[in-house]
């Protein structure tokens, strides 16, 4: 009996060692519950074919673009709870991507929300309240943005008036200019805590413009804000200009969704300098970056800048020293600088910095 009794212990430790073996996710069964430091954010306007194509994707583009994040493996995640995890240093989900829209386009509730609402996919809107409040054509209603709300969506700040906030009026003083770009960012967070059950606190520059002034004006709201140059998210990017990968025809390929969703955030430190609004006629602007080591190929930086040739770049250390080898001109530019990571194939750290220059005449140009 004694060898009986023994024999089934035995049998009965093999099959609770098979049971624990059977159960235990093997690494490439587990990436789901993986943790990232980085996420990826994708900003959309139209989901429409007959709105202006620099602003819009298809329909069924943007339905694509769904079922490659899905078929891909990627976590869609709340944008609140993106920051709260950069902000504290909490672990995000591995493949962590936020889908976004700004201004508040009649298309997001009739073509992107019943997309997003049949997968149970979280997305953000920042919305213009004055479009919204004076009923402009072709935007979002409060009633359509409170059912929004209901379905899966939230809603943040993108100003009340869509207005260059960076401009000044003529003879503005920098004081007032200061207490008019805050009554603006204030007024349209009053509406929306008036008119919806859980506004966000956060912030989509207008045009995705912003300099160094404008920033202060944000960290002394208490707010996180979001621009428009491109480029992935993580603890080293500065919470008053957080980047999003515009998704817009041209740019929306499938091919080009892979490349920025592979995307890491380069630690850069921006020495210089300390404004992104260029003189009108400025000739091409130089940038120096700190590039810390990493897990990238930093000698094999490049920069770009739509139009032309790569940026010239010249070392000192780890200072890289930047400049487009044309002028910018008129309008918003960028440098998109991006270097190869040394251990995953196709995967690219990224920083882009933005350029904001008036005419040669020094008016603003218009949108």
């Amino acid at each position: 009996m004694r060898g009986a009794e023994t024999s089934r212990r035995i049998d009965s430790f093999r099959l609770t060692l098979l049971l624990c073996w059977l159960l235990t996710p093997l690494p490439w069964q587990n990436s789901a519950a993986a943790e990232s430091a980085d996420a990826v954010i994708l900003l959309y306007h139209h989901v429409s074919n007959t709105t202006p194509p620099s602003t819009s994707v298809s329909p069924d583009r943007f339905e694509e673009h769904l079922d490659f994040l899905e078929r891909q493996g990627y976590v869609v995640l709340p944008l609140q709870e993106i920051v709260e995890a950069l902000t504290s240093g909490a672990g995000l989900a591995a493949k962590a991507v936020g889908i976004t829209f700004d201004d508040g386009y009649e298309s997001i509730y009739t073509e992107a929300l019943p997309r997003l609402e049949r997968r149970g996919l979280p997305f953000t809107v920042f919305v213009s309240t004055q479009a919204i409040d004076d009923t402009y054509a072709n935007f979002m209603t409060w009633d359509e943005l409170r059912d929004l709300e209901s379905r899966g969506g939230t809603i943040a700040n993108h100003g009340r008036a869509h207005a260059h906030l960076i401009r000044r009026e003529a003879g503005e003083a920098a004081g007032d200019w200061r207490r008019r770009v805050s009554d603006d960012i204030l007024t349209a967070q009053g509406r929306l805590d008036a008119e919806l059950d859980r506004p966000l606190r956060l912030f989509a520059y207008p045009y995705g413009e912003f300099d160094a002034s404008l920033e202060v004006i944000i960290a002394d709201l208490d707010l996180i804000a979001f621009g428009q140059q491109s480029g992935p998210i993580g603890a080293v990017s500065d919470r008053r200009q957080l980047a999003r990968f515009p998704m817009a025809t041209g740019f929306d390929s499938l091919s080009s969704l892979a490349e920025k969703l592979r995307t890491r955030p380069l630690p850069v430190e921006v020495i210089a300098p300390v404004s992104r609004v260029l003189p009108a006629g400025a000739d091409a602007p130089v940038l120096e970056l700190r590039v810390p080591d990493g897990a990238y190929r930093r000698d094999a930086l490049r920069c770009y800048v739509a139009g032309q040739e790569p940026a010239l770049i010249r070392w000192n250390g780890d200072v890289a020293t930047v400049r487009a080898q044309r002028p910018l001109g008129p309008g918003r530019g960028k440098y998109n600088c991006t270097a190869p990571s040394d251990s995953e194939r196709g995967v690219y750290y990224w920083y882009s910095h933005l350029w904001i220059q008036p005419r040669d005449d020094g008016s603003w140009y218009a949108e």
